[in-house]
This record gives structure tokens, C-alpha cells and sequence, in this order.
């Protein structure tokens, strides 16, 4: 059996606890990943915020700032066919570019982190990080801005 000197356990030791601390450096500095543990939120829910004074019921309150996906159906707010970056998240296809437009707290603003989100057609779950956050687009108000992670088609 072979011997170790204490210098190569502390050098070995020292080049295991850098590759941590590199490794842990790394994942913080990462997007944020989806564990399949995201809070569903239902139109129900997000139709509880006052869009006039901004009060949110207290379960919605909540979730500003968390891991949630909602269901729905993208309005995309560019002209590229290919690529959406930015879009409209809204509970029903006829609640699209109407006059009027739906009330703020029946849209969402979702700003999504991957450039190579391909447009939707039908009804999707969007997951992403929530707030509670009035944001003005082309179309009116949004009572919510999300961070958007992925989206994928509703089942």
C-alpha cells in the first residue's frame, strides 16, 4: 500500500475545495433552472390584483418573485415569424389585439431568456419568475411581467 505525504493530501485537498468553490461560483451565477416544483397559477388568481390600486390578494402576493407557470395563449409583440422574445401572455385567443384591450391584470408581459423561443399557435404553459410589476407595451398595460424560462404546449 502506497503512502501519502501530508504535502499531497494538502495539495490534492486544496485543488478538490477550488474546484467547488469554481463549481459553486459557476451555478450561481446561472440562470435559473426549473425543478418541476413551479406553483401553477390559474387567470382566477391573477384577476384577484386591483390593477387600479396595484393591492394584491394576499395568495397572489405571495408569488411575486417565485417560480410559477401560467397557462394561455402568446401575443407576440415583434415582427420576427421565427423568434419571439417578448410576448403577451393572455387567458383566451380572442383576448389578443382587440379594442379594447383586456384589463392589465388579464395579461401578462413575459420577457424570455432564450432568444430561440419559436411563436405559438395554440394554447401554452409558460414557467418563469412572476412579479407583481405594471409595465406599459403597445398594446396597454400588463398588471405582471415574467421572466420567462421556457414555454411548452398545454396538455
Amino acid at each position: 500500500m502506497k503512502k501519502f505525504s501530508i504535502k499531497s493530501i494538502l495539495i490534492g485537498l486544496g485543488v478538490f475545495l477550488s474546484a467547488v468553490a469554481i463549481g459553486f461560483m459557476f451555478l450561481k451565477g446561472s440562470k435559473t433552472v426549473l425543478t418541476g416544483n413551479e406553483v401553477e397559477v390559474d387567470w382566477r388568481m391573477l384577476g384577484e390584483l386591483d390593477y387600479i390600486s396595484g393591492k394584491a390578494s394576499g395568495e397572489l402576493a405571495t408569488l411575486d418573485g417565485k417560480m410559477v407557470r401560467i397557462p394561455g395563449f402568446m401575443v407576440p409583440l415583434e415582427d420576427n415569424q421565427k423568434k419571439v422574445k417578448e410576448f403577451l401572455l393572455v387567458p383566451s385567443p380572442q383576448a389578443c389585439i382587440h379594442v379594447p384591450p383586456p384589463p392589465p391584470n388579464q395579461m401578462v408581459l413575459i420577457e424570455m431568456q432564450n432568444e430561440d423561443t419559436e411563436p405559438a399557435f395554440g394554447p401554452i404553459w409558460t414557467y418563469g419568475i412572476l412579479r407583481i410589476k405594471s409595465k406599459r407595451h403597445m398594446y396597454g398595460e400588463a398588471s405582471f411581467v415574467m421572466e420567462g424560462m421556457k414555454i411548452e404546449p398545454y396538455r
